[in-house]
């Protein structure tokens, strides 16, 4: 049999349908597994590098701060009298800190000895007395001289006159040649005398003549020179003396008192500390780079520091001084390895710049490289050391 032909479907015109509403933890859960991955990746990865660049690089070391120390000790051998501060306690330049009484068992005999060494130098002639005596003295031999003089030349006339009457006599065989002969030499001895007396009264005429200005001072006060000497003598003694008394010892710096090693009633030997202060304000940092050296360090190669504080502070500088040699570092920032018995590396001062201020004894970390443009602060130069903390307050 023939098949039947199968007639066409009659279709309808589409309708529009409303979409099916869409429960909340349907599109939680779609989030979850599309979204929500790819969100908590980005962020992680962003945190991470935010952190990474807020903390120190590989190249990185820490530092810590170092500031103005300062100990006040006993000039000489003392007694501590009375202690005027406490550890802890805030103190400015100039403040009395410490009461000392010197203590010398030769003090004493030394003060009297210089005593008598000043009176027996008032006691003393002048120089212009002593030329005035040394002058008279030599006018009184001047006078002797010619009065011996004038008696030499007598004695020689009478000879004259004795050899005269003796020659004839002489002649006749009257008087002995002994006689005569004697008579010639005495009157040869007193010519002499004559002749040397004479030379002496020349030269000592002579010589007064030059010493008269010495011998003769202008001014009635010969002894002023020696009264201005010893004037001085005494003000020195009386500031000697004064040294002995009661000293305080002030404050050379600001800061806080760290340590009071002696109390009231015991002994300081001299250079002995007794106070030690520590200033508010750090000038420098100091880090040590241990071996192997990840950087070459230079002399104002920039370096980024940050504190280690709740909002760490960040801030530019550089470095101010590099070490010689490697150190034993004896501070906080020491780590000893196991195995080993010291921690060593070599000193890096980094400054301070102004307006910044750290605590000394604070630890910072030191990051060698550029700095970007969001840091705070500049590359300064080292806080010099006559910032003080007024000027600090300022600035701020």
């Amino acid at each position: 049999m023939p098949e039947e032909p199968i007639p066409p479907v009659k279709r309808d015109r589409p309708r529009s349908y409303e979409p099916v509403p869409m429960p909340l933890s349907v599109r939680w859960r779609e989030f979850r597994v599309t979204l929500l991955p790819v969100t908590i990746f980005i962020l992680s990865t962003t945190g991470a590098y935010w952190l990474w660049q807020q903390t120190a690089t590989a190249t990185g070391v820490a530092g810590m701060s170092e500031g103005l120390r300062s100990v006040v000790a006993s000039p000489r051998a003392a007694i501590v009298q009375r202690v005027l501060v406490r550890p802890f306690q805030m103190v400015n330049a100039g403040d009395p800190v410490v009461v000392i009484l010197p203590v010398d068992p030769n003090a004493e005999l030394g003060l009297l000895q210089a005593e008598l060494d000043i009176a027996r130098l008032a006691l003393q002639p002048s120089i212009a007395e002593d030329n005035a005596m040394n002058f008279e003295q030599i006018r009184v031999d001047l006078l002797q001289t010619k009065a011996e003089l004038a008696m030499a030349k007598v004695n020689v006339e009478r000879l004259e006159n004795q050899v005269r009457r003796n020659a004839p006599l002489f002649a006749e065989k009257l008087v002995s040649e002994d006689i005569y002969d004697l008579s010639l030499k005495t009157r040869d001895m007193f010519l002499a005398e004559v002749f040397e007396k004479s030379n002496a009264v020349v030269h000592i005429e002579k010589r007064l003549e030059e010493l008269q200005s010495l011998g003769l001072p202008q001014t009635l006060t010969t002894n002023s020179g020696i009264n201005v000497t010893l004037n001085h003598l005494r003000s020195l003694r009386a500031q000697i003396a004064t040294n002995w008394t009661p000293i305080v010892l002030t404050a050379p710096i600001a800061g806080m008192v760290s340590s009071v090693t002696h109390q009231a009633g015991e002994t300081a030997i001299e250079g002995e500390p007794l106070v030690g202060i520590n200033s508010f304000i750090s000038e420098r940092v100091v880090g040590y780079l241990r071996q192997p050296y990840s950087i070459e360090p230079e002399i104002g190669m920039e370096v980024v520091l940050v504190t280690r504080e709740r909002k760490p502070r960040r801030f530019v500088s550089a470095i101010t001084q590099v070490g010689a040699q490697t150190e034993i570092i004896t501070n906080a920032l020491a780590f000893i390895r196991m195995g080993a018995l010291v921690d060593s590396g070599l000193p890096i001062a980094v400054g301070i710049p102004p307006g910044i201020q750290i605590r000394p004894g604070e630890i910072l970390d030191l990051s060698f490289r550029r700095a970007r443009a969001n840091d705070g602060g500049m590359p300064g130069e080292p806080l010099p050391s006559s910032f003080s903390r007024e000027q600090h307050a300022t600035t701020k």
